[in-house]
């Protein structure tokens, strides 16, 4: 079974259910403008996340993968989003999870 995924905003409204991990921590990394990119290491040993705010310079980030293949790398990094407490950036849950948590409210 593929774990679904349910992306939160900083307000607390619903970006999206159903997601694939990729697709949700892509919904985090773009939220409010930004941009992301993930890119080979100079020494060509793993891939490291960089993000941008609307514009700004690019911004080496502490999320990096050893994978030898970049999908792997990707697959890393995307989980590493995901599971990450990054302020002013939206959050995710499994779409299991925030059903249960929306079933207690009712």
């Amino acid at each position: 079974m593929t774990l679904t995924f349910t992306v939160i905003a900083p307000t607390g409204a619903v970006i999206g259910t159903n997601l694939s991990a990729a697709i949700a921590a892509e919904e985090i990394l773009t939220y409010d403008g930004r941009e992301y990119e993930i890119r080979q290491e100079h020494d060509g040993d793993g891939y490291r996340l960089w993000s941008r705010d609307q514009g700004r310079p690019w911004q080496k980030t502490v999320v990096f993968s050893l994978a030898d293949q970049r999908s792997a790398a990707e697959a890393e990094i995307f989980h590493a989003v995901l599971v990450a407490d990054w302020p002013g950036h939206p959050d995710a849950m499994t779409d299991d999870a925030y059903n249960a948590i929306d079933n207690d409210d009712a």
